[in-house]
């Protein structure tokens, strides 16, 4: 009679060999694409903090226009990765990026109106419930420098109520060109024009995407 044999089965698992392969070929895999995934991000955050100055000073242009009033970006960056910058729609554009309330007095604000029927500053009311805070700071932005270059020596950029033109807070027509650098050396520029347009460029064509500045 033919005995019966139980089936063979195969050792499961990975043997110590095979392990120390895997770690190994995950390793040189690793060290090539990390290098990459952090290129990858470093330009994306430059690209992001471009989009978002752009976007504000389009948005502070626009709000000088509709509201009939100076409204102001005004900028503390002096090539470092530490900077701020805040919109006011009061002081003739002007406030003080240092300050990080929007009740105190000079602090970067634009009056919206919170829904009570009061709207501050319409035919004198008081209503700094209607004060929202507009300052930016590096803080979302980890290790991009920005310089913001003023043409006259100006740290602002003032948009004209009825043209949207640009100048600085004496009233002379002005340029005004936000630099933004990342950590790995990848460079953009955000230019406003005297007549008030805002565009993207790149320096020195270290980011592709972007007309030269």
């Amino acid at each position: 009679m033919r005995s019966i044999h139980p089936p063979r089965v195969s050792p499961s698992g990975f043997t110590l060999l095979e392990l120390m392969v895997t770690l190994a070929i995950a390793s040189i895999l690793l060290s090539i694409g990390v290098p990459s995934f952090n290129g990858m991000f470093d330009k994306l955050r430059l690209k992001n903090t471009s989009e978002q100055i752009y976007s504000h000073m389009q948005r502070a242009r626009f709000e000088a226009v509709s509201r009939k009033v100076e409204v102001g970006v005004n900028f503390s960056a002096d090539n470092t990765a530490t900077w701020a910058y805040g919109i006011s729609d009061a002081n003739n554009g002007s406030c003080d990026t240092g300050l990080t309330t929007a009740g105190a007095d000079d602090a970067c604000t634009l009056v919206i109106d919170d829904g009570d029927g009061s709207v501050h500053g319409l035919n004198g009311t008081v209503d700094t419930a209607d004060k929202v805070l507009m300052l930016f700071t590096n803080g979302d932005h980890r290790d991009i420098k920005m310089q913001f270059t003023g043409a006259g020596g100006a740290n602002s950029i003032v948009f004209d109520p009825v043209l949207g033109t640009a100048r600085d807070s004496s009233g002379a027509l002005r340029t005004g060109e936000i630099l933004l650098e990342s950590n790995r050396g990848l460079k953009l520029k955000v230019v406003v024009g005297v007549l008030g347009n805002v565009r993207i460029c790149s320096p020195d064509g270290s980011v592709s995407g972007y007309r030269g500045c």
